[in-house]
């Protein structure tokens, strides 16, 4: 893909960043996306969510690039209405973490993701927040055991933030090779080995023949940190985690303040002499 703009790629991530807390994208990042994209820019997505829980995003920005799911674990190509499990966990290994999870006895909300459903045994009212805004498509299900036979992709914990921090601790007795990451202050996700935003926006960046000096990435937490090591612009909107604020080369106006437009118009579509730097 050619484009006269220096950073020709933009990926970013949705809750927190592209959305308001409402979970709507403001007219003004939507205007700045379509700018961004006359001018000869990319776009699309990253994002914790599964396909179903991205569908209406993706539809209202009419995008047409493959985007990134479940933190790298799916990918979904609207081209051809594809989508394609980047990696999966193994059924014994998800029935043998959940177990050990629940023995610790704290109260989480325990969620096993696939490409279109969500599964849990039981919804508290903390995570019933999530689901009635955040499009998820649940099914509960009596117990993990009667997950169905199809690839799953990952476990997702909803706690309080106290209960997460020793749930990560949790994680790294684990004897199963795989990975997590933590995408809000109440949300631990446990991912197969080698699977992160980051290693998905690599693999895009090498199918659309472009180098990581042309991608530009912006988003609000820890699952973000992957994209923001390996690009040189970058940005954290002003609600971030402070990892990532001090890991970004560029900080923004937060997410009910439209960032990700501020991004575009002062780092990805204006000339070098008129850009600034926060």
């Amino acid at each position: 893909m050619k484009s006269s703009l220096k950073y020709s790629l933009l990926v970013s991530d949705i809750d927190g960043t592209l959305v308001a807390d409402n979970k709507q994208i403001p007219d003004a990042n939507r205007k700045a996306i379509e700018s961004f994209r006359n001018q000869g820019g990319y776009f699309t997505l990253a994002t914790g969510r599964n396909y179903t829980e991205t569908q209406k995003y993706i539809e209202e920005l009419q995008l047409d690039l493959p985007v990134i799911l479940c933190n790298g674990g799916l990918i979904y190509n609207p081209s051809h209405n594809q989508l394609t499990p980047v990696a999966t966990i193994q059924r014994e290994v998800i029935m043998d973490t959940i177990t050990q999870l629940e023995k610790l006895g704290e109260k989480a909300d325990i969620f096993v993701y696939t490409q279109d459903n969500v599964y849990a045994t039981h919804i508290s009212p903390l995570a019933q927040e999530g689901v009635d805004v955040g499009g998820f498509s649940l099914k509960l299900i009596p117990d993990f055991d009667q997950l169905p036979h199809i690839p799953l992709l990952k476990i997702v914990i909803l706690a309080e933030p106290n209960t997460i921090c020793r749930i990560r601790s949790w994680f790294k007795t684990l004897r199963h090779p795989l990975d997590s990451v933590q995408s809000a202050a109440h949300c631990f996700e446990i991912l197969p080995q080698g699977i992160s935003k980051g290693n998905a926006v690599k693999q895009l960046t090498r199918q659309l023949n472009l180098s990581l000096h042309q991608c530009a990435v912006i988003g609000d937490h820890l699952n973000d940190l992957s994209m923001i090591e390996i690009t040189e612009m970058n940005a954290a909107v002003a609600n971030a985690h402070p990892h990532l604020i001090q890991a970004a080369k560029t900080l923004v106006p937060s997410n009910e303040n439209a960032g990700v437009a501020h991004f575009i118009h002062h780092q990805l579509i204006t000339s070098l002499e008129t850009t600034e730097k926060l």
